[in-house]
């Protein structure tokens, strides 16, 4: 059988007969997991000690940039590369222990992977491709037909059945990849990047339809992306990476209104950033006035430099001559309005220049000219405040 990753996928299919499970377990229980390569004769720590679980049925987001290990983690939890340190549970049964030698092949590990690439056997119809792991673990005949109709109706496929892959758009192969890795009930699904060789209509449209599916049977599934809004949108909880260890991790509606650091900020795409110093009567900008932050200086000694981040739709605009919002609680900059660009959504976004720090609006008064000296306006409740990599306000 070919080594190929891509080749092995359909055959990640089930427990051997002498497997063991305690489903009271979780669906995967990760302790200690590093993985260590080395690389033009250098070592790269490319996973380094993770410690994470998925529960039973539960959905759990990877999210991190190119060469953080997300790929790299999920290849050792299916079998495909090997840790060099830690402990894999896969539903309470040991998979690799890294003290006790034990490292239990990919095809015995009941694990289903969907692979960005798809993967499909291009000489087989769309039946026989979602079929083949039954048929590698000689479920009988029957039984394999049944199961095939009843994974291609939850995934609104059944009339594909017998097209070939190079007849299906890029959506539909990706359904037929999931159906496949779906068909033998598996432990936990790994999904690597499923949507990110889809246009961005059809992703949004797909990350739906796993929300769909994954509600309907109640799979358990661990799926990496580098799109902070897919995370956000699909993920009962979210694993941020870093450099190969986890940034942060919780449920996605905590790790959107609290990133921890300001790398965690950045990534989840809080797009404003501006450096402050603590000052007699509140945080200070050197390119210009800030007020309404006498309360978040509380604490701190003059002199201290902290990092504001602000989310663009937390951004008013207004002329440099009007007065402070009545009634609310704000922090208050002084900008320049350079450009008005129309963003995602067909939603007006206004590009601001404070200080030399490019910043970007969502909300204005109507008529600003560029060029124009503006107010920049953010109620204090949305500032995000870091002394360093440490999240400060909100505590």
């Amino acid at each position: 059988m070919s080594t190929n990753p891509a080749i092995v996928d359909p055959t990640l299919t089930g427990p051997s007969a002498a497997d063991e499970t305690d489903p009271s377990r979780a669906g995967a229980s990760l302790v200690g997991v590093g993985k260590k390569f080395v690389s033009k004769g250098r070592d790269v720590q490319a996973v380094d000690d993770i410690n994470l679980d998925v529960n039973d049925g539960e959905y759990v987001v990877i999210l991190g940039p190119s060469g953080c290990g997300k790929s790299t983690l999920i290849r050792c939890i299916a079998g495909l590369e090997q840790p060099t340190v830690g402990t894999i549970r896969l539903r309470g049964r040991a998979v690799y222990d890294a003290e006790h030698s034990l490292s239990v092949k990919a095809n015995d590990r009941n694990v289903g992977m969907v692979f960005q690439s798809y993967a499909l056997w291009p000489h087989m119809t769309v039946a026989k491709n979602v079929e083949y792991p039954l048929k590698m673990r000689r479920v009988a005949k029957r039984e394999r037909q049944e199961r095939v109709t009843e994974i291609l109706k939850a995934v609104e496929c059944e009339a594909l059945a017998q097209r070939l892959p190079a007849e299906l758009s890029g959506g539909q192969q990706q359904r037929i990849a999931l159906a496949r890795a779906l068909v033998s009930e598996p432990g936990i699904l790994l999904l690597d990047e499923p949507l990110s060789n889809l246009d961005a209509l059809l992703r949004v449209s797909l990350r739906t339809e796993l929300l769909r599916l994954h509600r309907t049977l109640g799979y358990t599934a661990l799926h990496i992306t580098h799109d902070q809004e897919e995370a956000l949108e699909m993920g009962d909880r979210v694993v941020l990476m870093r450099e190969g260890r986890i940034e942060q991790m919780g449920p996605p509606e905590e790790v959107y209104a609290r990133p921890v650091s300001p790398y965690a900020a950045t990534f989840l795409g809080v797009r404003n950033r501006i450096s402050l110093t603590v000052g007699g009567d509140g945080l200070e900008h050197p390119a210009g006035v800030v007020t309404g932050t006498s309360s978040l200086a509380e604490g701190y000694a003059k002199g201290d430099q902290l990092e504001m981040f602000v989310r663009n739709r937390d951004t008013h605009l207004s002329s440099a001559s009007s007065a402070s919002r009545p009634g609310r609680d704000d922090v208050e900059l002084e900008g320049t309005l350079a450009q008005i660009v129309l963003g995602e959504g067909g939603r007006r976004q206004y590009l601001l220049d404070i200080g030399g720090s490019q910043w970007f609006a969502q909300h204005a008064e109507s008529d600003l000219a560029l060029g124009s000296s503006v107010k920049v306006s953010v109620p204090v409740a949305s500032v995000l405040l870091y002394q360093g990599e440490n999240l400060v306000y909100p505590q």
